[in-house]
């Protein structure tokens, strides 16, 4: 039988070690012989002057472990991402964002936003479709996602030639057995103004004519390059832009590219402007994009004044800006207020003054077109234009 312990007032028990940290290598991850290699070839090996023994270099740089995530298959990432429809997903991470940089993967993004869209419209101009009254507006049944779509236009990484890309590799997977058509609005132009095939892009003389057809739409690129040329073309630019506006109001211009509600990128609106960006803008405009409602006459306004500074330099690119504002209704009524008509106005007399044999004739072209589109007296009580002080 053992003893009863007495607690005696005054004495201590066993003495009792103090706190100390606990030490941190007991935590670390145990490295595998991989990253230990990784580690030694990182680090190298520098020899003493003599040549005796080496010495280790200090190490600058350490490898962070990847995440679970990190780890998982390039494909896997790349579905996520797409299913998920979230752009932040890349931002997620340096290393997700590396393996989500490649331009296949960025084409196959603007594929997955626009097919929807594609796969309903593709190759038909509003002008040619046929459906019941209303179905313009009817935005439930044109598919695709417009805060996706919007989302896609706005990355800084989309360029046109990308997008070009990824509609050429959609076309090779779904639209092969499909006629493409370009728009009724350039063809009825060119069908006024154009008597031989050599006055067309080349290769789209049938595009025009009607004859054959049987290369429309193989090539989504060359396509597009026909349809710019035409709108570039200075003999007929503005009957192609009151074509668009005139059947702006019935959805008769152009083709369902996108969502109706997709809203053009900012950029595009406010510069720096180039070649670029202009057929960025009209593929935009050409595809039903519009303006959203935050983009007011202040946003337009910072984009006119970088055009008015472009004139200066490349009359050309500031004459095609001025023709996708105009389509865009930026300067009527219901967009740009009166008192900023006026203002903008009295600027272009400063920029522009009378012609005169020293003014290059783009100038002159471009200043008669700045004037028409300004200039109130040239639309009608119904704000539609006037063409009779077009050619003054």
């Amino acid at each position: 039988m053992k003893l009863t312990p007495i607690k005696v007032r005054g004495k201590r028990g066993v003495h009792k070690p103090a706190w100390k940290p606990p030490n941190p290598e007991q935590f670390k991850r145990k490295r595998t012989q991989e990253e230990e290699s990784e580690e030694e070839e990182e680090e190298g090996k520098q020899e003493n002057e003599d040549g005796s023994q080496p010495r280790r270099r200090r190490r600058v740089k350490t490898k962070k472990p990847a995440a679970r995530i990190e780890q998982l298959p390039v494909e896997i990432l790349e579905r996520i991402s797409l299913v998920s429809e979230n752009l932040n997903f890349p931002r997620s991470s340096l290393r997700i964002g590396y393996y989500l940089s490649h331009a296949s993967f960025l084409s196959e993004l603007i594929v997955d936003a626009f097919a929807p869209t594609w796969d309903v419209w593709f190759g038909c101009p509003k002008g040619q479709i046929q459906s019941y009254h209303g179905y313009a507006q009817d935005h439930a049944r044109i598919g695709g996602n417009p805060k996706f779509q919007t989302a896609v236009l706005a990355c800084p990484w989309v360029s046109i030639s990308l997008i070009l890309n990824a509609q050429q590799k959609w076309y090779r997977r779904h639209g092969a057995a499909r006629y493409f058509e370009h728009s009724e609005d350039w063809r009825a132009c060119y069908g006024a103004c154009c008597t031989d095939e050599d006055d067309l892009v080349p290769d789209h003389g049938p595009h025009v004519f009607g004859a054959g057809g049987a290369d429309h739409g193989r090539d989504v690129k060359a396509c597009f390059e026909a349809d710019w040329g035409a709108f570039s073309n200075k003999d007929h630019g503005f009957t192609l832009i009151f074509s668009y506006l005139e059947h702006r109001e019935m959805h008769k211009a152009g083709y369902f590219d996108m969502h109706p509600l997709t809203r053009i990128p900012n950029h595009l609106l406010t510069g720096p402007l180039d070649w670029d960006k202009a057929k960025w803008l009209y593929w935009c405009i050409r595809g039903g994009a519009q303006l959203s409602p935050d983009q007011n006459w202040e946003v337009t306004k910072r984009g006119y004044e970088q055009i008015l500074a472009l004139a200066l330099d490349d009359a050309k690119l500031a004459m095609r800006f001025l023709y996708l504002f105009a389509i865009l209704d930026v300067f009527g009524g219901k967009h740009w207020p009166q008192f900023l008509i006026d203002e903008k106005l009295h600027e272009a007399r400063k920029y522009f003054p009378r012609p005169s044999d020293s003014l290059p004739a783009d100038r002159w072209e471009f200043r008669r077109a700045v004037w028409f589109f300004l200039d109130p007296s040239h639309r009608n009580p119904d704000r539609s234009w006037d063409l009779s002080g077009l050619y003054r």
